[in-house]
């Protein structure tokens, strides 16, 4: 029986240098323009761009105002969108090299779609096949779109992860072509594990010291039971379930989250025992049903 032949794949986690700081106004304008904004509210929104103005504090004194020539305003709630405007540039040419051929994505099985890039505002994560090749093509893409958008990678905190079939000869070569560190772990993509291993108790403490986290700052004698209610529902039991849209979770980590619930709601302090007006399964019932809906 013939042997599978390794995969030579490799992933690389994109750090940006300010990212919000050093995009540019004319990007800014193309972008709108490209997912065809109409003209009048393009420029309603370039001119509120410009009309933006700097103070810096110098000896506790504000010296005079002058005006940025790039960057959008961080806090406010177009700029995002602006942003994601932006970046799409670089999504556009990975999925145009996808479909010439040009880019060979990761597939992650034969049934499910292949996967190129993630991206999610400037948190940015690239698959390919590990050669030489696709690493010129990458250094390309990045070259072009930083011409373009004025954007810049923070090199110490871009990484690099190579498959297993990857050889040192190969990974010494891309390292040394597009400069970025090699890691062993890609560590966490907004909150989650890039690389899911064996869920320890080390998270399991994790999310319940978290769930604990929040109940130190509220008051449960200060709050009416419905408001204990709306919080243990929309907060604490929310908390392992954005986990568990990834990661399959110990049954250990939603009692232990479910007991501290339970015991907020009836203003039972840790550590003491205190009877519960009303059976868990009962208030976790939909509310059509007299329950609570507690997921």
């Amino acid at each position: 029986m013939k042997s599978k032949k390794k995969l030579q794949w490799m992933a690389i986690k994109i750090d940006l240098e300010k990212a919000y700081d050093r995009v540019r106004w004319d990007s800014v304008e193309a972008s709108l323009n490209a997912v065809g904004i109409p003209s009048y509210l393009v420029k309603i929104i370039i001119n509120v761009i410009l009309s933006s103005f700097i103070h810096v504090l110098w000896n506790d004194v504000p010296t005079k105002k002058f005006r940025p020539v790039r960057g959008i305003r961080q806090g406010c709630l177009l700029s995002p969108y602006l942003f994601v405007f932006c970046m799409e540039w670089l999504g556009h040419r990975f999925h145009a090299s996808f479909s010439s051929g040009e880019w060979s994505p990761i597939r992650l099985s034969h049934t499910r779609s292949n996967l190129s890039h993630l991206f999610f505002a400037d948190d940015l994560v690239i698959f390919s096949q590990a050669n030489l090749t696709h690493s010129g093509l990458f250094k390309n893409f990045l070259s072009n779109f930083f011409e373009l958008s004025s954007q810049k990678v923070n090199v110490r905190k871009t990484n690099i992860f190579f498959s297993t079939g990857v050889n040192k000869s190969v990974r010494s070569k891309i390292n040394d072509m597009l400069g970025f560190q090699e890691v062993n772990d890609l560590g966490h993509y907004l909150e989650i594990s890039l690389f899911h291993k064996r869920v320890t108790n080390g998270i399991r403490n994790f999310l319940v010291e978290r769930v604990r986290s929040r109940l130190s700052s509220w008051d449960a004698k200060r709050l009416s039971f419905a408001g204990r209610v709306t919080l243990a529902q929309s907060v604490l039991l929310a908390i392992p379930s954005y986990l568990m849209q990834s990661t399959l979770v110990p049954k250990g980590i939603c009692d232990s989250t479910k007991e501290l619930a339970r015991q907020f709601i009836w203003e039972v302090a840790e550590g003491k025992r205190k009877l519960a007006l009303v059976g868990w399964n009962k208030i976790c019932q939909p509310k059509l049903h007299r329950g609570l809906g507690f997921r």
